[in-house]
């Protein structure tokens, strides 16, 4: 039994190991991007709908991509298939995507790519990300306690947030073009920790704010007039990104989020005031 034992285990092993050999390609922009398939984790192409606002942002905006809540890359990809010298900086809390992120970097020999393993917040801490899917590398894991109410946490993984001015510092961040926000409900804490960048660099930022659903729901309502309202004090104004089938089909000038429940509806171009014009005249 116990060399059976022994074998089971290096089966198990090799099993694993064969599985890191595993990859696939896409093609973004007529290039092609080297996808690794590590332990079962695989970045896929999705949301193709941000291409095309990327592919005309790029033609107008310079500087860096700051991209806040990674996941398994699926921004990356956008960004280096779109624009391979476009400096990247991501913020991913969890330490499963950022191990697997790094390793698509190193497959594709992506440069100016700067990888941070924490999340961006209102204080230094240490907080508890909370996933609702039975995966470690859950996409809608969100670092605000109790955000999906009516879901079960499948598991909860200690992670490190910061505030940006902590380690602006560390950061060669000359001019900021472009910031991505995907962070499951503490957007507000991120604009916030953003907040200096923001007035002082006037980034184009692209948005996802989930649907409040009904009055009812206090927190979500409270939480995103307050986002609304310091984008409106920074001098920012919100477009709604209209796609169909995961195409983009433009841009609609909206005051406010409002309450809704359509989840094909979170998506978001917030655009300081004086660049809105021709915004509107680019998509």
């Amino acid at each position: 039994m116990f060399v059976n034992q022994i074998w089971t285990d290096v089966t198990q092993k090799t099993e694993v190991l064969n599985q890191l050999t595993v990859g696939k390609t896409v093609e973004i922009n007529h290039q092609t991007i080297e996808i690794p398939v590590i332990a079962g984790l695989s970045c896929d192409l999705t949301e193709t709908w941000m291409l095309s606002i990327l592919e005309q942002l790029f033609q107008e905006q310079e500087g860096v991509f700051l991209d806040v809540g990674i996941n398994l890359g699926q921004t990356l990809i956008k960004v280096k298939g779109i624009d391979l010298e476009r400096k990247y900086i991501g913020f991913e809390p969890n330490p499963t995507c950022v191990f697997y992120v790094k390793e698509l970097i190193k497959e594709n020999q992506f440069k100016d790519c700067t990888i941070f393993p924490v999340g961006l917040f209102t204080e230094d801490t240490v907080l508890l990300l909370e996933c609702i899917g039975d995966t470690e590398v859950d996409s809608a894991a969100s670092l605000i306690q109790n955000f999906r109410p009516d879901h079960i946490i499948q598991r909860r993984i200690p992670v490190p947030v910061f505030r940006f001015q902590t380690i602006a510092n560390m950061l060669d961040l000359d001019k900021v073009g472009i910031v991505k926000i995907d962070v499951e409900g503490a957007e507000l804490e991120v604009v916030k920790s953003l907040h200096q960048l923001l007035d002082t660099q006037r980034p184009i930022v692209l948005l996802e704010v989930l649907p409040v659903y009904s009055n009812e729901n206090m927190m979500r309502k409270e939480r995103q007039e307050e986002l609304e309202q310091i984008f409106n004090e920074l001098k920012y104004c919100l477009f709604r990104v209209d796609k169909s089938n995961d195409a983009f089909v433009g841009l609609k000038r909206i005051e406010t989020i409002g309450i809704h429940a359509d989840l094909n509806q979170c998506d978001y171009v917030v655009v300081p005031n004086e660049f809105a014009a021709k915004i509107q005249d680019l998509l």
